[in-house]
């Protein structure tokens, strides 16, 4: 279990500090993190790093098991709530984005990061969503927070090789000091939350109207194991084409 408490990605927070952090795979000496891409290539580091396959398979249905028991009325307290400034360090695939300028638009904002399997999982569903609504009325903004190697100084390079390696086109903004800034001030106040990999959607004058409390949502892949995701992709979709049409 030593491995995997090394590994575990964005699902629980750190009950023993009480300040919302989770354990990811820590880095080389060259800090050289693994941008993770699937759930399948989650499985193929485990092995990779001494687990049995039978191991890995029982540590992935582990943490799929958090996408049926997150709370995912966790955020409720938030909803009609004006969205707090950005206090991002940095910006790519646009120039820096403020809530002023996004005014009119519906906006979804959400927490990722490159070492994290559910976030991975999430990817399609992120670049299929910004393919379907951008010309419709939403701004999508990918935010970049660091789980291993939080304490790192800011390296843009890291975060322009996940960037590449999920194909975002839409803006990335870079929060690596998130313990103190953006996620902070929207999500780590208040209530407990399951996890930091979160989604806002806020409508056109920038109140918070939905709230995805964290990991992963996708279209149906036929998996038992990722049924909630399928559910909450629909909910996602309802939230956007309900705020658009407003």
């Amino acid at each position: 279990m030593a491995l995997c408490a090394t590994i575990l990605p964005c699902t629980a927070q750190d009950s023993k500090s009480g300040n919302h952090e989770m354990h990811h795979a820590e880095a080389d000496p060259e800090n050289d993190y693994v941008t993770v891409k699937s759930w399948e290539h989650q499985r193929e580091l485990f092995i990779e790093k001494g687990m049995s396959e039978a191991k890995a398979d029982s540590i992935i249905a582990e943490y799929l098991k958090y996408l049926t028991d997150m709370d995912r009325t966790a955020g409720d307290d938030l909803i009609g709530v004006a969205a707090p400034p950005f206090k991002f360090d940095g910006w790519l695939n646009s120039q820096p984005l403020t809530l002023e300028n996004l005014k009119g638009n519906v906006v979804l904002v959400r927490w990722f990061t490159d070492t994290c399997p559910f976030c991975a999982s999430s990817t399609p569903a992120l670049n299929q969503l910004y393919e379907e609504y951008a010309d419709k009325g939403l701004k999508m903004i990918g935010v970049f927070h660091p789980k291993a190697g939080r304490d790192d100084p800011l390296d843009k390079e890291r975060v322009n090789r996940v960037v590449e390696a999920r194909d975002f086109k839409f803006p990335i903004a870079i929060d690596w000091d998130w313990r103190n800034k953006t996620l902070k001030d929207w999500w780590l106040t208040g209530p407990d939350r399951p996890g930091t990999s979160v989604t806002f959607i806020l409508d056109k004058s920038g109140v918070i109207q939905f709230i995805h409390p964290g990991m992963e949502y996708h279209e149906d892949n036929g998996s038992e194991l990722h049924t909630m995701c399928s559910s909450d992709m629909g909910r996602v979709r309802a939230a956007i084409e309900r705020l658009i049409a407003k």
